[in-house]
Parts: C-alpha cells; structure tokens; sequence
C-alpha cells in the first residue's frame, strides 16, 4: 500500500482509509513488522510531499502525520517497547490475569475478586489503557474489561498468562434449576419490545413495553434489548440488584426462522418492513451485555416449550403449537423435546405451499399457508374484493356488520380452510396428542365470535376431512388469544425450561 503511494503524483482519498484500517489491525494483533514498514513508508512520504515541497493539501500533510503518530506509539506500545514491569503479586497483575481469563468483567466484580475498592481498580484500569494492554468498553451501564493482543504478549512474555482451569461456578447454560429463581421474557416486533418477568412457578412480577426505533447494526439491537432488559429488572423489586443478576435467565423471542443453537436470527421474512433483523446474533452478545443465561428462540417454538412446562400440553410428550399472526408458524414438542431440526427452520408450516399459483409470499415463494391465512393476507384479499381500505383484521370483521359481509365470509371461510390443510399436514407429520392453536380473538375464540366461529368450523372440517386414518380422531385441538404478552410470557417460560432443564 505504502510502495503504491510512493508512486503517485497525489495521494487519493481512499488510500488513506485503507491505510488506517491496515494500521489498526496491525496494531491490534501487535504486528511489529507491519507497524515498522507502514512507520518508515509514511516518514518517507512525509520526506516527499512536505519536506521537497512538492504540491499537498493541509489536510492530507495533516492525515499523514496523524498516521506517522499512530504507528510510533503504536510500536511503543508492542510488548518489546512496553515499559511495564508488573509484580505477579500486585493488584495490577492480578487485574490483568482476571480479565484475560474472564473477558467482560466489569469493575465492581474485580474490585471484589482484588479486594481492593472500585476507585483503585478504575486507578489500575487507567493505568493499562494507557500501556495498551486493556481495553475498556461500556455493557449494559457498566465498564466491560477485556485483554488486548499485546496484553496476551505480556502475559505471555513474563509467564503471568494464567492456564485454562474449570471455573469456580457453572456457566450460566449449566447452572441446576436452583441457582435460577426469576425468568426475564421479551418478545421482539419490529417496532415494539414486550416484555414480562416471572418467577419460578410462572406467577407474573412485572410487565412493560418499548416502542422500537429502527435498529441499524446488530451492537445497537442488543444495547436496546440489553437496557429493556435492566427496565423490566427494575419493575420487579425482587429480581432488581446484584444479587438478582445471578438468579435471573433471559428469554427473547422472535416471528423468524432461529438457530437457537446459534443464538441468532437466520430469516425474519416479516421483520423487513421495519427493523432488518435478519443475520442478527443476539443471545451470546445479550449475555454477556446482561450477564443473564440467554436463550433466543422463535415464537411459536417459545410457545410451545410454554405450554409443555405450565400450560394445556404439559405432561404430554408429543404436542404442537401453531401461531397465527402477521405469519403462520409450529413449535413441535416430540418425546417431551422441541424440535428443532437441522437448522432451527423446524415447524414453518407457514411456508408449505397450499396454493401453488397463489399469492406472493414475503419469503419470495407463492401460495405459502401464511400468504393466504396470515391476518396480513386476510385483510389484502378482502381489499383486492371490496376496493375498501381496510388495514388490519379488526377492519375486516367490522366489515361483517355491512353489506359487504358475504365476501368477508367467503374470504374467512377460504383462510380457514387454508390453515385445516396445514393443520392436517402437521398432524400427519407429528403424530401430536394435542394442539394449541393460537392467534386473533376474532379468528380463534368461536365462543366469543360469530367471525371465529365461522372461522374455526372451516378449520375443523377441513382437518377431520384431511387427516390420516384414526390420528385425526386422536389428536385434541385447544384455541387460545394470542397477544404480545401472551409471547412475552411465553419467552420467560421457555427461558425456565430450557435454562432449568425441567
């Protein structure tokens, strides 16, 4: 890069951008070669454009010894230049062990493991910032500590770097059921957080909701997940303080295709109109950003892992659940386990296709099950019949009370059909001793509604129709409202099962 500057007339602008990022990584890695070709290139630069007078703006004279600067401290500060000399028994050297050992400690855990009080360890803190063997960032209102790569050098050099030993505690994923008393839920939409803490026995301490700005990277998706978190903390007396953290795991849900092995959202189809959720890894970041256990799962597999440890499937080994929402999507429990599959896209029953020649779908396909009983398809069709305006389910059954009530009815009628032949298919697939379906009081509540009444007979009918042999006879199908608490909830129960193992 330095070699390629030497030989033009005028420096452009990117070359000093990719030379600063080299520079950085160099620095970072402690890459002593590196640092002292970029070092004497960019002297000799300065030697050509500035010393032999030849034609230079300010600023790139200014840019270039900006960068000289940069690579002399950053050799001074490489383990051969340092001027560090650590007793193994001080508190400094104790620090800096600590935290290549455990990256993320904040200050207050150091000052206890130091014995020292917070202030000296914000005084040690400083002092390896400057050497450039710590560095300092801010997780979830407190400093997070970690090494740097010339810091590892040191400890390396001078025999400090402590071996690989088990820890004095479990981690948080292996923590026994007793360590854990309180569960944090939060479900995800893309412009709103909704979230819930629960005890150990499911009662509800706390509740809250966040109105969600758009989101532009993944760190700032978990700092605001990370703060409703503290909020939602502080609402409940109990939990709120050091001594909740170590009790407390932390459940996100989320409308999307999730490897919850991962921790991270694989698709979120329905999440682009507002926040890009899609490729976002949340429960490693999320944990360490809360210091809390965290599970990330979808929302209908949230659901069902509800179900299976407090609600209607619980004592049954194999169950479903099905959430009919903005999309259509399964949480399937088979040998008392949820399922998965290979890559966390287990139970998207809403991209089967039972319309081959039907509408778009939001994942691209067409005639997918969500893309004709989703409550965003059901109002799109009854628009493209009626010409109305109408934006959202509530819209649509108010229509009912019109003249144009037979074309809500056919429209309700053809969803529900829709979601029988899905409903069939899962059956067929899983065997299930019970189902609990999900979603809009006015689509799934017959007792409450003449539209849900007609809804779920169509749902019913098609399913008895359907389904093979004696499974459809077997199975029995619960109804149940569906709102962001409900998922919210649901998200803290699963965080209890999975976390607890119960």
């Amino acid at each position: 890069m330095v070699d390629a500057m030497k030989s033009e007339k005028e420096i452009p602008e990117g070359r000093f951008t990719a030379l600063g990022m080299l520079i950085t990584d160099a620095s970072l890695a402690a890459d002593e070669p590196a640092l002292e070709a970029a070092h004497n290139g960019l002297r000799w630069l300065y030697g050509r454009y500035v010393r032999d007078g030849a034609d230079i703006r300010a600023e790139q004279r200014g840019r270039l010894l900006g960068l000289i600067d940069v690579t002399y401290w950053s050799l001074r500060r490489l383990p051969s230049g340092l001027q560090l000399s650590l007793d193994p028994r001080s508190h400094a050297a104790r620090f800096l062990v600590e935290i290549a050992r455990e990256p993320g400690l904040n200050n207050e855990t150091l000052a206890e493991r130091l014995d020292v009080d917070v202030t000296e360890v914000s005084r040690i803190g400083r002092r390896m910032l400057a050497s450039g063997v710590a560095w300092r960032s801010r997780q979830w209102r407190h400093n997070s500590w970690d090494v740097t790569p010339r810091g590892m050098h040191y400890l390396e050099e001078t025999g400090l770097l402590p071996q690989p030993q088990e820890p004095a505690t479990p981690a948080p994923q292996d923590r026994e059921a007793r360590d854990l008393d309180y569960f944090v839920g939060v479900k995800v939409r893309p412009s709103r957080l909704t979230g819930a803490v629960i005890d150990a026995s499911g009662t509800t301490l706390a509740r809250a909701d966040h109105e969600l700005e758009a989101v532009e990277s993944e760190r700032e998706a978990v700092t605001v997940l990370a703060d409703f978190v503290a909020e939602l903390m502080d609402r409940a007396p109990a939990v709120g303080g050091k001594a909740g953290v170590h009790r407390t795991g932390l459940g996100i849900e989320i409308g999307a295709h999730v490897s919850a092995d991962r921790g991270e959202v694989v698709k979120a189809p329905n999440y682009a109109a507002g926040v890009g959720w899609s490729g976002l890894t949340l429960a490693a970041p999320l944990r360490e950003a809360t210091g809390l256990p965290t599970i990330l799962e979808n929302d209908a597999n949230a659901l069902a892992l509800a179900e299976a440890a407090l609600g209607e499937t619980r004592g049954h080994r194999h169950s479903a659940v099905v959430l009919l929402d903005h999309g259509v999507g399964a949480g399937i429990v088979a040998d008392g386990r949820i399922l998965h599959g290979a890559t966390g896209a287990a139970g998207e029953i809403g991209h089967v296709v039972v319309e081959p020649d039907g509408p778009q779908c939001s994942c691209g396909n067409r005639g997918c099950l969500e893309s004709v009983v989703g409550v965003d398809a059901i109002a799109r069709r009854v628009r493209e019949l009626t010409a109305l305006p109408v934006r959202d389910l509530d819209a649509v059954l108010a229509l009912l009370s019109t003249a144009w009530s037979k074309q809500v009815e056919d429209v309700l009628e053809h969803a529900g059909a829709a979601l029988g032949t899905g409903l069939s298919a899962l059956v067929n697939f899983t065997d299930p001793e019970r189902i609990v379906l999900y979603g809009p009081p006015g689509l799934v509540c017959p007792d409450d509604s003449d539209s849900a009444a007609l809804f779920m007979a169509k749902v019913q009918e098609t399913v008895t129709s359907q389904v093979f042999s004696t499974e459809g006879k077997a199975v029995t199908l619960t109804t149940k409202p569906y709102g962001d608490a409900s998922g919210a909830r649901a998200a803290a129960v699963a965080a209890l099962r999975q976390l607890t193992r119960k």
